[in-house]
């Protein structure tokens, strides 16, 4: 099944060839979790702070069903 994975500044370059306009398809197995996810593309848990699908806050064992918009930001620092 596809999602649509949004990523957000420093995460973008897990993704090569990412367009920031249109995100990208991503291929998970069915009943896969965020988690699962973030795995796939070889994106450490630490280096995303927020999780959104479907423009709501989501955590690391929402299931996906298929279809849906993911999006991932980093921690912001600055100061």
């Amino acid at each position: 099944m596809a999602v649509r994975l949004m990523l957000a500044a420093t995460l973008r370059q897990y993704a090569p060839g990412y367009n920031a306009e249109t995100g990208c398809h991503v291929i998970v197995e069915p009943a896969s979790t965020v988690r699962d996810l973030a795995r796939e593309l070889g994106i450490p848990e630490e280096e995303i702070k927020l999780i959104m699908v479907e423009g709501v806050a989501a955590d690391w064992d929402t299931t996906l069903t298929g279809n849906e918009r993911v999006a991932f930001f980093p921690p912001v620092g600055g100061g």
